[in-house]
């Protein structure tokens, strides 16, 4: 399975990394205003308005985004800022401004939101990853493909899920990697020539037939590299600081590579940068052609820390990928132990005695959903014997949330868990039809522990995917173990409050949850 998964990632990405093929479909997109379509429907572009692509990032009109997926939007004309908000989420934009506020976490964008005439245009990726959305692109018809944004209630039996990603049909894809010449007219269609191709600086010198580099792109966490010809890249991990090199010996970078290169590297040779916005893991990811004699074409990610990773290569499509999206080889990450010598892991139900938290439409208080859910995973995981667990409370009492951080400090704590019910205030736009579940992280070294626990939250409940999210939280901050809080789901939405004061939801969760420790321990 995880393979097939692989495999669309590498179809929906592929037409983003052979950017740099000429032909009559590139050409005759040349006159093309772009198309945007949404789980196979496709959108309506305002007149006049073209989707353009800046410093690999897609810009699209954010009123179509906002009519479509039922987003909120709201525009000041006076600072030129647009908020977009869903699900109690709120990102904030300003026109010129290269960094963007999403739930008072500053992030950085590698392309800056515009104005043209009364339309503004957007980076579709940030807004996407911040919103969970799935996008591809496929750069010979213009055209940028989006699924998952809607917003279904699984109590209603006549909503559907969102759809999964396009299929690798809707997004085409050239089945073998055309030669790239040097030196050839291009060809011309409808009377646009298409130039020929600017060779990368320093790179003249690579051999006729050797391996080419066409283009590289960093996604879900993972550099994915597209390459023509045959090549065995070579990977080796460094400290000092810490980072991932990879490179490509015999391979020079296609005439056409679908990048840049504005810095040069260590050696005087020309290099660029990938967007790695979005990423907190991931100082930076830099390409450069490492040597000329013998051509060598290395990348390099820059990481926090020493990261896991795992190398492939697919033969049929000469797409190389490091995948960071694994867990580290069974060594246990940094912390206490427990009396017994083994890890700690601290599990936090979210409110307790005079603090109810969110009520539901039916007058369940979230305190109780949290508590019975902790007692489960806490019982499943004293059961296996793999760890010591240590409770924040295990009883209907009133507990602040320095305490429980304090609690979680004082036991060394490996992990922090803490588990919550969502809401959404009366007066919110729609408020019975948000649902889904979301997992928050506040630094860093938090990630890996969420891509995990998050997986198996949405494995539990079942529920949208609303994705992983960066917010200062107090007891996801303070704590200096790795801490995620999960909201399950949303007690102001029928389907997920029913679902989630039933036993069977409640037994199936914890399970996950434990799962998910377990597999992150590496135990």
């Amino acid at each position: 399975m995880r393979r097939a998964g692989q495999r669309v990632l590498f179809l929906l990405l592929l037409p983003l990394l052979l950017l740099s093929f000429a032909g009559h479909e590139a050409a005759a997109a040349g006159n093309s205003a772009g198309r945007i379509v949404m789980d196979n429907k496709e959108l309506e572009i305002p007149k006049g308005i073209k989707l353009e692509n800046v410093n690999g990032s897609v810009m699209i009109p954010i009123r179509v985004v906002v009519e479509n997926l039922g987003f909120e939007v709201l525009w000041e004309q006076k600072s030129h800022k647009v908020t977009v908000q869903q699900d109690g989420k709120s990102v904030q934009l300003a026109v010129g401004s290269k960094t963007a506020d999403a739930d008072g976490v500053t992030l950085a964008l590698n392309a800056a939101p515009k104005q043209t005439g009364g339309t503004v245009l957007v980076p579709i990726r940030f807004v996407s990853e911040q919103f969970g959305l799935k996008v591809g692109w496929d750069n010979s018809d213009k055209t940028v493909y989006l699924s998952g944004g809607a917003i279904d209630s699984p109590g209603d039996s006549s909503s559907s899920q969102p759809s999964a990603a396009p299929s690798p049909t809707a997004v085409p894809a050239p089945t073998s990697v055309p030669a790239v010449s040097q030196g050839t007219e291009g060809d011309i269609v409808t009377g646009v020539t298409e130039p020929t191709p600017t060779p990368i600086p320093g790179s003249a010198g690579t051999p006729a037939g050797s391996p080419q580099v066409m283009g590289a792109v960093f996604s879900e966490n993972r550099l994915i590299v597209s390459v023509a010809g045959s090549v065995k890249p070579n990977i080796t991990q460094m400290g000092s600081p810490d980072r991932i090199v990879i490179d490509f010996p015999g391979a020079g970078f296609a005439p056409g590579f679908a990048g840049s290169f504005p810095g040069v590297s260590a050696s005087g040779s020309p290099q660029g940068k990938l967007d790695v916005s979005g990423y907190p893991l991931i100082t930076e990811v830099r390409y450069a052609l490492f040597s000329v004699s013998p051509p060598t074409v290395r990348f390099v990610i820059q990481t926090v820390g020493s990261q896991p990773y795992q190398l492939s290569k697919d033969d049929s499509t000469g797409l190389v990928t490091v995948d960071l999206n694994v867990a580290s080889s069974g060594t246990t990450p940094t912390g206490g132990t427990g009396i017994t010598g083994k890890p700690v892991v601290a599990l936090d139900a979210g409110h307790g005695g005079t603090q109810s938290g969110a009520v539901s439409l039916t007058g369940k208080l979230e305190k109780n959903f949290n508590l019975a859910v902790i007692q489960k995973a806490g019982a499943l995981l004293m059961q296996s014997g793999l760890v010591d667990v240590v409770f924040t409370r295990t009883e209907d009492v009133t507990l602040g949330l320095q305490k429980r951080v304090d609690i979680a400090e004082a036991a060394k704590a490996n992990l922090f868990i803490s588990v919550h019910g969502n809401s959404l205030p009366v007066e919110y736009p729609n408020r019975d039809k948000v649902n889904g579940s979301e997992t928050y992280y506040s630094r860093a070294e938090s990630l890996p522990l969420a891509q995990i626990l998050h997986k198996h939250l949405v494995a539990a409940t079942g529920f949208k995917d609303n994705g992983i999210r960066s917010k200062s939280l107090h007891v996801t901050r303070e704590t200096s173990m790795p801490a995620v809080l999960l909201e399950v789901g949303y007690l102001t939405n029928p389907g997920n409050e029913s679902a989630m004061y039933s036993e069977q939801l409640q037994d199936s969760l914890a399970r996950e949850i434990v799962a998910g420790i377990i597999e992150y321990l590496g135990l």
